[in-house]
């Protein structure tokens, strides 16, 4: 049982993200809020503005964090049928 943890916890992560960058993707108000409230977007709307820190996220971040999640989900799926 030990063994399946590290490969749920994985893909259960990749799901959240997926999930939460695709959100982020359809609806520009949540990013938005996002972005303005976040303490990790501080540094980006410090340095390009919240409007181009916006159009960055929707062209560059939220794809690449959508790939990465996919990425995790994979590897997650593919532990656990190597297990089976």
């Amino acid at each position: 049982m030990e063994q399946f943890l590290f490969p749920i916890l994985i893909t259960t992560a990749g799901a959240i993200f997926l999930i939460r960058n695709i959100t982020h993707l359809l609806n520009e108000e949540k990013l938005r809020n996002y972005v303005e409230n976040s303490p990790k977007a501080k540094l980006w709307v410090k340095k390009f503005g919240v409007e181009k820190t916006i159009i960055l996220s929707r062209k560059i971040f939220l794809p690449l964090g959508i790939l990465i999640a996919c990425g995790l989900i994979g590897v997650g799926a593919w532990s656990i049928i190597n297990l089976l």
